[in-house]
């Protein structure tokens, strides 16, 4: 379980960030310990190795239904020290997974999870964090909830970026159906929630790839980028701002 979290927070949380977050005038911190505000409680606090320059990404995160932090740092230290660096912070206490060519640290903290994702850099390593709220017992996550899907859709991710102005949300979705069934679901049901469309020439039924862009009042914003792989399975990507 705890290595499960490890991959799931730190490999499709914080890859998928890189494309979707815009500068938002993040607040740049330089100290010994990274520190959390409030959602409904105190966030547990993760020690950073000393020097370290680090930043929040984001204080609310809805990751897969759950409340998450997000934040990352740099050290001249090398990964090795780093790692070396949390196992004495957290002594019997932390699992260790290698991801690729990252190190990935997971903790328990109470209610929380912890992550923090290391790979080298220039000599030193960058390191991501990531604070998930854990479910109650017998709570069971809601994901993909208020978007419409096709029939036949599963939802294999959702975030959603809660401080931020629009609350910029971001699905990932798998199907059978192909690239252009499932533009022409979304190009009649986004009409009939009220969403104009911008963007959506070239997709025809052969198609293996096709993207059609929708505007609404008080500027909101969606992509939906479809793609279909060798396999036969169809990934869409919704973007929403």
């Amino acid at each position: 379980m705890k290595k499960r979290l490890s991959r799931m927070v730190c490999t499709g949380l914080f890859r998928r960030r890189k494309f979707t977050m815009r500068a938002r005038g993040m607040t740049v911190i330089t100290c010994c310990m990274l520190c959390a505000s409030q959602v409904g409680g105190a966030w547990p606090s993760v020690p950073l190795p000393d020097n370290s320059r680090g930043e929040m990404v984001s204080e609310h995160i809805k990751f897969n239904g759950l409340n998450m932090q997000a934040s990352r740092f740099a050290t001249s230290q090398s990964p090795e020290d780093v790692a070396a660096f949390y196992a004495t912070q957290w002594p019997g206490q932390h699992v260790v997974d290698k991801v690729e060519s990252k190190t990935v640290i997971g903790r328990a903290a109470g209610k929380y999870y912890i992550t923090v994702e290391l790979e080298a850099s220039g000599g030193g390593t960058e390191g991501t964090v990531g604070i998930i709220e854990l479910p109650k017992d017998g709570q069971v996550p809601s994901m993909g909830e208020g978007f419409y899907r096709p029939a036949g859709t599963d939802v294999v991710s959702d975030i959603s970026y809660l401080d931020t102005p629009n609350k910029s949300r971001t699905l990932v979705l798998h199907n059978q159906m192909s690239p252009y069934v499932n533009q022409q679901h979304y190009l009649q049901r986004m009409r009939a929630e009220g969403w104009s469309v911008v963007e959506s020439a070239g997709c025809r039924p052969s198609s293996s790839q096709c993207v059609v862009r929708f505007e609404r009042a008080r500027g909101r914003r969606m992509a939906i980028a479809i793609t279909r792989d060798e396999g036969m399975v169809t990934s869409t990507v919704v973007t929403i701002e």
